[in-house]
């Protein structure tokens, strides 16, 4: 569009890969010219907060130029942190800004100018940089601790060594390093809605953190938020630095490093929470970990357990993608050498542990358990693996006894060994999604132990993850980032529908003033995750003859949470006398006490607000050996509403 158009107004988002170039070339008269004004020879672009590309220059002249005139770095415009455009902190052009001199004939040696990344930090609050921005995760010990700031990042900003703060560049001239751009890019569908940022970038005690570039959204002619997840991060090679984002991590990750030579490396470490396995391809060529073992027709593998700290992490001179998941840390190490991009996917895994409360080691077969299953679940046997079998004494020498198992299991797909453009996890997902559903089910009705063959008492299932793409990832990518193990989700057969919260209605028709609340439980009083099938439980209205009526408006069928049904909108319509909400999973039922309404109709009460009452575990293993949630703890309280109390009609009142 030029010359219409400024070359220098951006009004997109930034290339991923940029390099400019400057070589044989003599600067002349760069200098003070008046007692406000100064040539510089390398300055910022002021207008643009998304990304200023790496310079590279050399065979460089200087002629009646002064070193305060070298190098002019803006400082991020303060008027751009806001909601429109960079949100609540900084943008990234200003702070990671980089030059480098390629002979020494700018800096007098081989050096970088590098940015000073830091700048107010803890300082003016509006620019939304300090201690507090870092990540929760980054800060915690693998016991769930915080680790005090200092301890772990007691400096801030980019990596430096040998480094001059140059308070008229606003920058650092810096020796002894290699700085290269590197670039960490979600390629979710979500890329543009979620937010990932601040990304901190933490490598030899300096933690760096990034926002990404300013919201460019347009809708419908309207400005609106939309930033895309591209960051550009300044790293060193031969070193290693771990990335934590904000939010949880996105399911397809790419990294580069920047306009860098195939003997340069660096060891990048990615966190990430959830236990499903991390695919790396290069040129979408599939990378085995460096613990992995392969099956005979090399289609898949397992992991081996390191026999000590680091076995495993890659070194500095292994081939670009090499990798490692470190199971303790959550940290997936992942080795880049040259420009040459790595991609990082996550593959969906089901995660299960069979509770056999009767059996000893001796007496079970992990190959009878693997066909059973996989003859009830339809699938190859190959995608179902046995990882860890635990007995109930906690680990006790073998007794002929039966003391019971816990047997963990793994069930996906091989790994792909060459993606294409068309690969994607959402088939994987739908098929393990089902399996879940299947074996949930099974365990619900009762019939699991009778499939599987196998006398099983409860089940514990990690369903996958859905895929980015699927409208359930938002509340997924919602959760708080932790090192705590997942959540898991106890079945077993359902006993009792417990009814924990009556429905409470008004004296007239309209919305009810309580919505009512079930507990799905064993026949011990234990939470049963129903919420892990697409189980459904119903409600529907009984007269005072126990017939059927209609009048009940609103989501009256919902599913499962956990083992809570928790309705939100249920509305009556229709008058009546010692009416009684009935609630119907299956063959399970649960009858609330009866009530009345008046047929004039009335203001709408408060929506109520309903809260999930997750199950936890406290066993060593990934699953608990036992529920933690039990309705004989439970207080239950039925919220009464001053309002409501007035009339005398409501039979608790």
């Amino acid at each position: 569009m030029a010359p219409g158009k400024p070359h220098h107004l951006n009004m997109n988002y930034n290339a991923i890969k940029g390099l400019m170039e400057v070589t044989d070339t003599t600067f002349v008269g760069f200098r003070d010219v008046c007692s406000k004004e100064k040539n510089y020879m390398f300055i910022t672009n002021p207008l643009n907060e998304d990304l200023q590309h790496p310079v590279h220059v050399s065979a460089i002249k200087m002629v009646d130029s002064t070193e305060d005139a070298q190098v002019f770095i803006h400082r991020p415009d303060l008027g751009k942190v806001n909601p429109a455009d960079c949100v609540d902190m900084d943008c990234d052009a200003k702070k990671k800004t980089l030059l480098n001199d390629l002979d020494g004939s700018f800096l007098g040696a081989v050096g970088t100018v590098v940015p000073q990344s830091e700048y107010e930090w803890g300082g003016d609050p509006r620019r939304g940089l300090g201690d507090y921005r870092i990540p929760k995760v980054m800060l915690t010990f693998l016991n769930g601790s915080r680790i005090p700031v200092e301890q772990v990042a007691p400096r801030k900003g980019v990596i430096r060594k040998n480094c001059t703060y140059m308070s008229s560049w606003q920058s650092y001239k810096c020796f002894g390093l290699n700085y290269r751009m590197v670039v960490i890019e979600s390629l979710d569908s979500d890329t543009e809605t979620r937010r990932l940022s601040p990304v901190a970038v933490l490598g030899e005690g300096f933690v760096d953190l990034i926002n990404g570039p300013q919201d460019h959204g347009w809708c419908a002619g309207y400005t609106c938020q939309q930033r895309v997840s591209l960051f550009h991060s300044i790293m060193t090679t031969g070193h290693a630095f771990d990335v934590y984002f904000t939010s949880v991590s996105p399911q397809k990750l790419r990294l580069m490093m920047l306009n860098s030579d195939p003997s340069e490396s660096v060891l990048v470490s990615v966190f990430y929470s959830s236990p499903q396995r991390l695919d790396v391809y290069v040129e979408n060529k599939l990378i085995a970990p460096t613990n992995a073992v392969g099956n005979d027709d090399r289609t898949d593998y397992i992991l081996k357990e390191p026999a000590y700290r680091d076995e495993f992490v890659p070194l500095m001179n292994a081939s670009m993608g090499t990798n490692y998941f470190d199971q303790d840390y959550k940290m997936l190490k992942v080795l880049l050498r040259g420009s040459t991009p790595v991609e990082i996917r996550t593959s969906p895994l089901l995660v299960l542990a069979f509770n056999m409360p009767a059996l000893t080691e001796n007496e079970f077969f992990g190959d009878t358990l693997i066909q059973n299953l996989a003859t009830f679940l339809k699938v190859p046997p190959n995608m179902i693996r046995i990882t860890k079998i635990i007995r109930e004494d906690g680990g006790a020498p073998r007794r002929k006894r039966s003391t019971g198992l816990t047997v963990e299991v793994e069930i996906k797909k091989p790994p792909v060994q060459q993606t294409t453009n068309s690969t994607t996890a959402e088939e994987d997902f739908a098929l393990l999604k089902s399996i879940a559903d299947d074996l949930g089910q099974a365990a619900v009705s009762g019939n699991l132990s009778k499939s599987i063959g196998f006398n099983i008492s409860s089940i514990g299932i990690i369903p996958p993850p859905p895929s980015s793409s699927d409208p359930s990832w938002s509340k997924v990518a919602a959760e708080e980032v932790s090192r705590e193990e997942p959540k898991i989700s106890y079945v077993s057969s359902v006993s009792r529908l417990l009814l924990i919260e009556d429905p409470i209605a008004g004296e007239f028709v309209g919305l009810l003033l309580q919505q009512p609340r079930l507990m799905a439980v064993d026949d011990q009083g234990n939470c049963v995750s129903v919420g892990v099938t697409t189980l459904t439980v119903t409600a529907s209205l009984k007269n005072a003859s126990g017939e059927p009526v209609g009048g009940l408006e609103g989501n009256i069928t919902i599913l499962f949470s956990s083992c809570w049904a928790n309705f939100s909108d249920l509305s009556i319509l229709n008058s009546g006398e010692n009416l009684t909400m009935v609630f119907t999973l299956k063959d399970w039922g649960a009858q609330s006490r009866s009530f009345s309404v008046k047929n004039i109709p009335t203001t709408e009460g408060p929506m109520p607000t309903t809260t999930d009452r997750p199950a936890t575990t406290d066993d060593n293993s990934l699953f608990g050996s036992s529920t933690a949630v039990s309705a004989g703890s439970l207080c239950l309280i039925s919220i009464i509403y001053e309002a409501a109390c007035c009339f005398t009609i409501i039979p608790f009142c």
